[in-house]
């Protein structure tokens, strides 16, 4: 009988333990690199987590209100859920030369 009751008090113990912590990027981490490199003003940030491969864990997409140089938003990959410094933007800045002669 102590035996039994040694072996539940162990399981119920093991399952108020807390999970192991995992690193992630967190949203205000992108919006900063975005306010700091690119002319992107944030509306609206869309996370997915991609399984299968291991070399892009984390995608973000960002819409901008100001959408002159970044139409379709702006695409980034954080390879290192550690690590925001890791983080890439997929998305150029795109230039319409075009525009310019409207203006003369």
């Amino acid at each position: 009988m102590l035996a039994h009751s040694a072996s539940a008090l162990a399981l119920a113990g093991g399952l108020l333990l807390p999970a192991p912590a995992r690193a992630e990027v967190k949203e205000y981490q992108i919006r900063r690199m975005l306010m700091l490199k690119t002319d992107c003003t944030v509306t609206g940030l869309d996370t997915a987590r991609i399984a299968d491969d291991p070399r892009l864990r984390e995608r973000f997409r960002a819409t901008c209100e100001n959408v002159s140089h970044y139409p379709d938003g702006v695409e980034i990959v954080c390879p290192d859920t550690e690590d925001e410094r890791d983080c890439t933007l997929l998305t150029a800045k795109r230039e319409f030369p075009h525009l310019r002669l409207l203006a003369r």
